[in-house]
């Protein structure tokens, strides 16, 4: 994962006579990105992936590829670190499928004991 002081002092090529992202809103978003982090938002790669900026041409702005191929790289950083604590708590979850063997010297009650009631009057004494 990309850590927020790599964030932080990341800069971009600044852009003036073609189109480039607004400065600032790149700025504020990175922000957020920092913010979001710290309390461990799980949307946020899909948040930075449906973020856009406007588009600022003959002022100075942010170069377009720049900063896509930044956030993709923040963004995959993160979809890692969720999909590797996804699969550690996927593996302390136990499958309901798989077979335990019991500990040595575990004695189990026979299938003998759970049969049936013969009679009423043996359900009658039975506590369920």
């Amino acid at each position: 994962m990309i850590s927020a002081d790599a964030i932080t002092s990341r800069t971009f090529t600044t852009v003036r006579f073609k189109e480039g992202y607004s400065t600032r809103e790149v700025d504020d978003f990175l922000d957020e990105i920092i913010d979001r982090m710290a309390t461990g938002d799980h949307s946020l790669a899909r948040r930075i992936k449906e973020k856009t900026f406007s588009n600022v041409r003959f002022r100075e702005g942010d170069d377009i590829d720049e900063v896509d191929d930044f956030l993709d790289e923040v963004a995959r950083g993160l979809e890692g670190d969720a999909g590797a604590s996804t699969a550690s708590a996927a593996a302390a979850i136990p499958d309901p499928h798989e077979t335990v063997a019991p500990e040595p010297g575990t004695s189990y009650t026979s299938d003998a004991n759970l049969a049936a009631p013969s009679s009423d009057s043996d359900a009658a004494q039975l506590p369920w």
